[in-house]
């Protein structure tokens, strides 16, 4: 602990570091200064412009360390808006084009926070375009979460120092060091040495603050309408779209979203989002788009609530009535089939089961659908599709493209008050035409305010369309990653050689995606490809966590993917009878206090990545018709998308009868 008497000797000490440094500075101005050299110490370095305070459009002082940049302003009252422009275009451009580190990776200059510090007493609302404090509690700002290693921190301060020479580095209070209390025999060897596997289990999160230099040259980019970034598996699409959401907070108040079709994703992001940018946090709503539909209609007086369940009764009641009985048992006997012809190519598109419906449908192209029909076929199926909404709307129950479509219909009667200053999409080639229509409806058609996110070879939902359909224009507004920086070299090459990898035409532009096009940033990794019988897997699933603890990897950071939620029930008691602590992915929030393997389905998983992935799939019989070999190719890019969760270790098991 530090005593009243040594924080008086590191006070003046740092009054004559800034003295001697900068001359004489008005009283707020040190005491500010000298409050942060205390607070901040060898974790943050502070560079001080040689003119206080500085000349109007320029920053008095960066605060630069393991939490980011900070470019400060002493201020008595918040400047105006064009002024905070002004600020904040020069303190980016003092950092534009900053390549250092190992990895050569560019700073992320919209990342640079701009204060305001203001006399005791004042405030002001945040809303994640500037941080406000005072005097009195400026010291916090040395306590932000940490966002990059300090010896970055201090390349990056020492750099700005020698490219401009405006800003001149105040040299670190250095105290003392604090004793360490070594308990018991533990040897310092032992605690240097789990440091280090600490830090290797927990990667330092630098995305936070540098990027590869062409995925920061698109942080800022602009779009005069909606844009899309695609690519395949593990290339950084979201952590990208993260970036363009706070780039946008910082230049914005209106609300965001982040939005998907998976449940426990948003959360995820919501985390990571809070890290990038925490004073924004309030004003980012982090959902799947069924769930936000919902409040939605709630708060419009329109009580929807999605019943899975027994909408699926009334189509098993409508295949009883109509399918079953007809003829579209003879193109394909699994009612599966049909329930996501209805779903995803007819309700999907918002096609009213009307004489008018039936003519649309008639002309619909139905992409990624193998199944050829003719009209007279077509008009069976709209048959289906007309018992199931008399049946459906008889019980008043309702599924997710009804939630979706009230939404949109809601929407378009009455606009919101205050569109959304940005909607990012993630997983957007799993949503339907009218899932695109309704976020398409949220941002008012604002330059920059929509982004969609996502790679066509990990589409895991039947179907398929174009943003054209749903009368949305991306042309020149689609930007495409090629490295990968998530999976490991050995994983990434396991995942280009399976079936589920085979290369898919960009809907948009016919260009090939696929993830043997991208280059991986990470060498080595472990990767097992291995056949065995359904009595082998749970012997096989044991043996590989015991390996996997053995390789330093914590079951924390262990995921168990599976097809099916009946093979993740039955492994999720596995676990629990072999006392190993487990987590199903449908509670998983990526929260620290989520401990234990995580075990659910490629469903839940979408999205998310792991140190070390177990995924055994059973072995599909080989297909011998169309509709066969559509479930075939599903079922395969479901796989393909469990293997490339993996970024360090993965085993893939084919499971066989």
């Amino acid at each position: 602990m530090t005593s009243s008497n040594d924080r008086e000797i590191l006070r003046r000490r740092g009054e004559q570091m800034l003295a001697d440094t900068i001359g004489e500075l008005a009283g707020r101005s040190r005491n500010v200064y000298t409050a942060l050299l205390m607070a901040g110490r060898q974790r943050w370095r502070l560079l001080l412009h040689r003119t206080q305070p500085a000349p109007a459009g320029r920053c008095d002082a960066l605060l630069i360390g393991q939490g980011g940049v900070l470019a400060l302003n002493v201020v008595d009252e918040l400047p105006g808006e064009a002024e905070v422009r002004r600020l904040r275009a020069h303190a980016e451009q003092l950092f534009t084009g900053v390549v250092i580190g190992p990895n050569r990776n560019e700073f992320v200059r919209e990342t640079v926070e701009l204060v305001f510090v203001l006399p005791p007493g004042r405030s002001a609302g945040v809303d994640g375009r500037f941080v406000v404090c005072t005097d009195t509690t400026v010291h916090q700002l040395a306590g932000r979460r940490s966002v990059m290693p300090a010896r970055l921190g201090g390349e990056l301060a020492e750099h700005t120092a020698r490219r401009n020479s405006d800003y001149r580095p105040i040299p670190q209070l250095v105290p003392e060091p604090e004793p360490v209390e070594v308990a018991g025999l533990l040897e310092v060897e032992s605690l240097h040495t789990d440091h280090l596997a600490g830090a290797l289990a927990k990667p330092f999160p630098t995305w936070t603050a540098f990027l590869d230099p062409a995925q920061n040259a698109l942080v800022s980019r602009n779009y005069n309408g909606p844009a899309r970034i695609v690519g395949p598996a593990g290339t950084g699409k979201t952590v990208l779209a993260l970036h363009r959401m706070a780039h946008r907070a910082r230049r914005s108040t209106g609300p965001l979203l982040f939005t998907t079709l998976v449940k426990n994703l948003p959360p995820c992001q919501e985390s990571a989002f809070a890290r990038l940018l925490p004073d924004a946090a309030g004003r980012a709503t982090f959902t799947n788009l069924h769930s936000w539909a919902q409040e939605f209609l709630s708060g419009r007086g329109i009580r929807r609530v999605m019943e899975l369940p027994r909408t699926e009764t009334a189509f098993n009641l409508a295949w009883m009535h109509v399918g079953r009985p007809g003829p579209l048992v003879a193109i394909e006997s699994d009612r599966r089939y049909w329930r996501e012809e209805i779903d995803r190519v007819i309700k999907g598109r918002g096609l009213p089961a009307t004489e008018a419906g039936f003519d649309e449908y008639a002309a619909v192209d139905r992409r990624g659908r193998r199944v050829g029909l003719r009209t007279s076929q077509r008009r069976h199926v709209w048959a289906l599709y007309e018992e199931y909404e008399s049946i459906r709307s008889e019980r008043q129950c309702f599924d997710g493209n009804d939630i979706i479509s009230a939404a949109l219909d809601a929407l378009r009667t009455e606009p919101l008050d205050r569109p959304y200053a940005m909607v990012v999409v993630d997983e957007v080639q799993d949503m339907t035409v009218q899932s695109v229509r309704l976020v398409h409806a949220l941002t008012g058609g604002e330059p920059n305010s929509l982004l969609f996110v996502g790679d066509r070879q990990q589409q895991i939902y039947a179907g398929g369309w174009r943003f054209a359909d749903a009368g949305i224009n991306i042309v020149g507004r689609s930007e495409r990653l090629t490295r990968n920086y998530r999976n490991r070299r050995a994983i990434l090459k396991l995942a280009a050689s399976l079936p589920g990898a085979r290369p898919v035409e960009d809907a948009e532009t016919h260009e090939p995606q696929a993830i043997d096009l991208t280059d991986s940033v990470l060498p080595d990794g472990y990767a097992e490809h291995w056949v065995c019988t359904r009595a082998e897997v749970g012997d096989q699933v044991r043996s590989q966590l015991d390996r996997i603890v053995a390789e330093g990897i914590s079951l924390s950071d262990t995921a168990i993917i599976t097809i099916t939620n009946a093979e993740a029930e039955y492994l999720l008691g596995l676990l629990r009878r072999w006392g190993l602590p487990a987590q199903h992915l449908v509670d998983y929030r990526c929260a620290e206090q989520d401990t234990g393997v995580k075990v659910g389905t490629v469903y839940r998983a979408k999205g998310l990545d792991f140190r070390a992935v177990i995924h055994p799939c059973t072995e599909p019989a080989p297909p011998t018709t169309e509709a066969e070999r559509e479930r075939y190719e599903l079922t395969m890019r479901q796989q393909f998308v469990a293997v490339t969760r993996a970024r360090d270790y993965v085993w893939l098991g084919i499971v066989r009868d």
